[in-house]
């Protein structure tokens, strides 16, 4: 028999909010985090952690850990605080992270030391840098026993993670897990790389059409952006035995590949994602009224993802509310799908929908009430869709319902 899956915490740090609340409250106040970097290293606009993520840090680990594995193991720390979960019970939690590229900045410190570019740096690069870095040590922090994946499905990574933490407590094989994705790669070797693919937006200070703006006539791409973001996520009949207060309940996940090319989304691979998640769910198309969207900003991105959203919902899209929380806080690639899943779930609590910043109407292919520049107070909203799509044409989709 398949069990009620529920959050009953949430970890966050991200470019406007260094806990998951603070951050659901600025996003509603159509707070913007993407801004130039503080040292002046970076030539763009990004999103960045403001916050101390090594706070609390035992010994070393500030220095020998990547800046991925610390903004995990920070959100990691607040929802098992925040969740209340015991000692003797984190030995029994899953992990499941997703991220887009592990530890970037241990190794390109490590080549550009090698080549006496910079100082050499201590630090053991191979531990530091391997992807499932985050998963480890958020496990070995708990001393957990249970399984501890990484997911490294570009930015859908922390979707995937959070769906694949909830078939395994749906399906019996845990009772509690730990799930979201992390992502660091604010560096000037990463940022030139992203710009090779000409996804990047124009920057917000150098143009009034400037900055992250999905879905808007004019939109240039997307501003690139790091943080994390943790669920802890456990059966319902185990949530209500601790005593544990529901946020949300996880009640579906869809996955898919486009199959056609790795650059260029398919709305049919998409639209199958979202398919899928509501089959799993057994949602009724009129049950959702509210999808927290993919949409990076970018011109094909946004036409396609509406496509795929008209091809599943039909006449019923044009009751939906679709908002894209990336003009706030960037793309965090492998950590986006898990920040979106969260505020998702926020959304469906608290019954208020963060809005599309930097909206300007016109696209023709972008034809939906995507929830422009301000914030909306729903009522009586019952389940919502997380949209992830990622390069490589992996797509994920992940159902929440109200408690």
């Amino acid at each position: 028999m398949k069990r009620r899956v529920v959050v009953t915490a949430i970890g966050m740090a991200s470019p406007v909010g260094d806990t998951a609340q603070a951050a659901f409250e600025a996003l509603v106040r159509a707070q913007c985090g993407v801004a130039p970097y503080p040292d002046g290293s970076l030539n763009r606009e990004v999103g960045f952690v403001h916050t101390d993520v090594d706070i609390g840090l035992p010994g070393n680990q500030s220095l020998m850990l990547d800046r991925v594995s610390t903004l995990a193991m920070y959100a990691a720390r607040q929802a098992l605080e925040q969740g209340g979960l015991e000692a003797r019970e984190q030995t029994n939690c899953g992990v499941f992270v997703g991220t887009g590229i592990g530890g970037v900045s241990a190794l390109c410190d490590a080549v550009a030391g090698f080549y006496n570019v910079i100082k050499k740096k201590i630090q053991l690069v191979i531990p530091a840098a391997m992807p499932n870095a985050p998963a480890a040590h958020i496990a070995q922090r708990m001393v957990s026993t249970q399984e501890a994946q990484t997911y490294a499905t570009a930015c859908t990574a922390g979707a995937v993670a959070i769906g694949e933490a909830f078939r395994r407590i749906r399906d019996g094989y845990l009772d509690v897990a730990v799930a979201g994705g992390t992502e660091a790669m604010l560096r000037p070797e990463l940022l030139q790389a992203w710009g090779q693919l000409q996804v990047l937006c124009v920057d917000a200070e150098k143009s009034e059409q400037g900055g992250c703006r999905p879905f808007s006539k004019g939109r240039t791409g997307f501003a690139l952006g790091e943080g994390a973001a943790m669920m802890l996520i456990e059966s319902y009949e185990h949530a209500l035995a601790r005593g544990a207060t529901p946020i949300a309940e996880i009640c579906g996940y869809g996955v898919s590949n486009d199959g056609t090319h790795a650059l260029r989304p398919n709305h049919e691979g998409q639209a199958l994602a979202i398919q899928r998640a509501l089959d799993d769910a057994r949602l009724p198309l009129a049950d959702v009224r509210y999808i927290n969207a993919h949409a990076t900003g970018t011109m094909t991105g946004d036409r396609v993802e509406t496509r795929a959203i008209r091809h599943v919902f039909g006449s019923h899209a044009d009751s939906l509310a679709v908002s894209s929380i990336k003009g706030a806080i960037g793309h965090l690639i492998g950590a986006g799908g898990a920040v979106e899943a969260a505020v998702t779930a926020m959304s469906l609590q608290k019954q208020v929908l963060a809005p599309t910043l930097k909206y300007e109407a016109g696209d023709p292919e972008c034809d939906l009430d995507y929830v422009p520049n301000v914030a909306r107070n729903v009522h009586g909203l019952g389940a919502a869709l997380s949209n992830s799509f990622g390069m490589g044409g992996n797509n994920a989709v992940l159902a929440f319902a109200a408690i």
